[in-house]
């Protein structure tokens, strides 16, 4: 089973263990899961950190072998996702396994691996291998619910179903925003001359008094910045 070669290269790989724990920390600070718009961008890096861990782990099938170049990273994504779907929390919640418009979703069908600094590790949960928790599912007006303390029962009970990996907490500090990112990305200079400089000027200045009068001299000139944003920074400068 795919669960099964990820949780013993974990056990076995201390450098590939503490790559993943690192890893899941690192997004936590840097982007905080609390924040209701960036709570997918979050999620979505927390299914890349797992996925990135089960290729080093030779779990997932690339068309062509571990060994081709240039495969497709979308197919890698969607390969992870056809083993199981991830659900974490950086607290005791409990899981919404699925949504629906007006309804419960589709409820609990696949696979599941589950992450919260609560629980001993990543846990898994096969609805078809493990009936006797998919049972205890509560289909609400909107969702389908697991409640924590379950997901807790079934890793004490099952420890086979559990993947060591330290979870991290959420320290509350993370300041990224990914749309922004995706948002400058979108906005380039030379298709959106106007919109982007909203971007351009709220880079900070760099290097010696000359050479950042001479970059905001020629942010002005091709039009990036305004005169009255050109004249803000310079003034910033101290000049």
């Amino acid at each position: 089973m795919a669960f099964d070669a990820l949780r013993e290269a974990l056990e076995k790989d201390a450098n590939l263990r503490g790559e993943l724990e690192a890893a899941l920390d690192l997004n936590v600070r840097r982007v905080n899961p609390t924040d209701r718009a960036n709570r997918f961008g979050s999620g979505a890096a927390v299914e890349w950190i797992l996925a990135a861990a089960a290729y080093a782990a030779k779990v997932l099938t690339i068309p062509g072998g571990h060994n081709a170049d240039g495969f497709d990273l979308k197919d890698l994504r969607e390969d992870a996702r056809g083993l199981w779907s991830v659900k974490n929390t950086t607290q005791r919640s409990d899981f919404r396994l699925t949504n629906g418009i007006g309804g419960a979703g589709a409820g609990f069908t696949d696979p599941v691996v589950f992450l919260s600094p609560a629980l001993p590790g990543i846990t898994y949960i096969d609805p078809q291998m493990h009936q006797e928790v998919a049972h205890r599912v509560e289909v609400k007006s909107d969702a389908t619910i697991l409640k924590f303390r379950i997901v807790e029962e079934h890793a004490r009970r099952r420890p086979e179903c559990v993947a060591v990996c330290r979870m991290p907490s959420n320290p509350g500090t993370g300041q990224d925003d990914p749309w922004m990112d995706y948002v400058e990305s979108l906005l380039s200079a030379d298709r959106f001359p106007q919109l982007s400089r909203l971007f351009a000027a709220s880079k900070p200045t760099r290097g010696t008094l000359t050479s950042e009068l001479r970059e905001l001299v020629a942010q002005r000139e091709a039009g990036n910045i305004s005169r009255e944003q050109f004249d803000a920074l310079v003034a910033r400068l101290g000049v």
